[in-house]
């Protein structure tokens, strides 16, 4: 070892000086002289005619002794022995503190990474430490993203993230030290000679970490290996941790988000409910027609309406309909529909104009797929003719004293669908005690958790039955036998009823 010297063990200050000094004085004439590699004497002084044997370390000469053949062999082979034992003592030393290193900076690294929640920052930190303990010209750190490897860290020469021996080592889990890249065929990066790749493993694999060297004269070790495999195992808990704290902060945004969707659905809600009809009975001074309806959206908002109005102080108009579709997009679409139907309908013009005016408006503007059923009916409270037109619509029911009647389908194909289409009125006469029940397709194909539907058969047998009721009486028993027969099935379209009764 060249940093040692004789003098270390032999001179004034060495450890050894008080015995070499009582083996030299047991010697008598033996020893003459202790010189150091540059000559200079440490004990005694020289001798003519004594002999010089070397004291040797690790191939090399550290000094000599000077004395009898015998003397001065036995004290060299001491101090060759004693010079052995302390190059050990320095070299085990040196291999404690190196040790010592590692582990604080392990430990550094350790809570370097727990303050870390970034994922480039966590894959920065580990790569710089890793380069400060193992010699790497180039280095990188990939995550797995889907079914390849994404670098979240790097130095030096890019690393494919293709390379079959990143690939392997993801795959099997087990770290691997390649010497001689030139004669690897799983390859790398032109230029690099040696390269250690270990997986990033926690509860998984979750990636790689690589360094490497251009030449091979940095080979690495397994020494090497097991430092690295130490940092990576620190390092994947982090990488780990940073993914689970960015799913939860997704997570939460999800949630704002989803909270700002349903306030949102809460506003539109009310703003459809606001556009139908709500204060029951709605022309409390009106004593000849009674009247009543009730709609329960699938969802938050729905594309069912309704609606009713005095056209004039001896005409009554009744809407039903019935838009494609669910949730806000049906919303909106039913929202301009019922508006100008009745801005048309306000007009005094028959039920079939007012359905082919609002057909012309809304292809004329438009805008979506969508498209309205609807039931548009006149009732002329002196007379108690009913005229109607049904573009599309569920044929309602005329409630007689001697049973049910269909109202026919007679008037057009659903709104928005075609331009130019015609659109033919029909009309019933009505006697007092006369109802006419108006529903949407909600109520007859609500589905049990059988998926069977309620029919139109069970429907007209409930309305019958209960014909004598008063129209929110009857409204809310239709509404009782719907449920009571879903039992508990998700709802799966709006359910819309309109009950009008002439009194005469």
């Amino acid at each position: 070892m060249a940093s040692l010297q004789l003098k270390t063990i032999a001179g004034p200050k060495g450890q050894a000086r008080p015995a070499l000094a009582a083996l030299i004085a047991a010697m008598g004439d033996g020893v003459s002289g202790i010189e150091d590699a540059a000559g200079q004497y440490l004990h005694g002084g020289p001798v003519e005619s004594a002999s010089r044997i070397a004291v040797s370390l690790d191939g090399g000469t550290i000094g000599w002794v000077s004395g009898t053949e015998a003397g001065a062999g036995a004290m060299a082979g001491m101090l060759t022995f004693l010079a052995a034992k302390e190059a050990e003592r320095r070299a085990l030393g040196a291999e404690v503190l190196h040790l010592y290193r590692e582990v604080h900076l392990i430990e550094q690294l350790s809570e370097q990474l727990s303050a870390l929640l970034e994922l480039s920052s966590v894959g920065s930190s580990a790569l710089a430490q890793a380069r400060r303990l193992i010699a790497g010209g180039h280095g990188a750190i990939f995550v797995t993203e889907g079914d390849g490897l994404r670098a979240i860290a790097e130095f030096g020469d890019r690393i494919d993230a293709d390379a079959p021996l990143l690939g392997a080592v993801l795959r099997r889990g087990v770290a691997e030290i390649v010497n001689d890249v030139e004669t690897d065929t799983r390859g790398l990066v032109d230029g690099l000679r040696a390269v250690i790749c270990v997986p990033l493993r926690a509860k998984q694999v979750v990636g790689v970490m690589v360094l490497a060297n251009s030449t091979s004269d940095e080979a690495y070790s397994a020494a090497d290996l097991k430092l690295l495999n130490t940092i990576a195992l620190q390092t994947a808990s982090a990488i780990e941790n940073s993914i689970l704290c960015a799913e939860m902060v997704g997570a939460v945004r999800d949630r704002e988000q989803l909270a700002s969707i349903q306030k949102e659905l809460d506003t539109a809600r009310t703003i459809q409910l606001s556009l139908i009809p709500r204060v029951f009975p709605p022309f409390p001074d009106r004593k000849d027609f009674e009247l009543h309806a009730q709609m329960t959206a699938a969802r938050s908002v729905g594309g069912d309406f309704f609606d009713f109005f005095l056209i004039d102080s001896e005409h009554l108009g009744v809407v039903i309909g019935d838009v494609s579709g669910k949730g806000i997009p049906a919303a909106l679409y039913m929202a301009v529909a019922r508006t100008q139907i009745k801005t048309t309908a306000l007009t005094g013009v028959t039920p079939e104009e007012c359905l082919r005016e609002v057909n012309r408006g809304l292809m004329r503007e438009k805008a979506s797929s969508l498209y309205s059923t609807c039931f548009y009916g006149i009732l002329n409270t002196r007379t108690l003719e009913f005229r109607y037109c049904n573009a599309g619509h569920n044929p309602p029911l005329v409630v007689r004293a001697q049973g049910l009647e269909h109202l026919n389908s007679e008037g057009g194909l659903p709104l928005g669908l075609f331009d130019g289409l015609p659109y033919t009125g029909a009309m019933v006469q009505l006697v007092p005690g006369d109802s006419v029940f108006l529903f949407t397709d909600g109520v007859s194909e609500a589905n049990n958790l059988a998926l069977d539907d309620f029919t139109d058969e069970r429907l007209e047998a409930v309305v019958q039955s209960l014909a004598h009721l008063p129209c929110e009486e009857l409204v809310r028993r239709v509404t009782e036998d719907v449920l009571a027969f879903v039992d508990g099935a998700p709802q799966s379209d709006d359910i819309t009823m309109v009950s009008l009764r002439v009194l005469g």
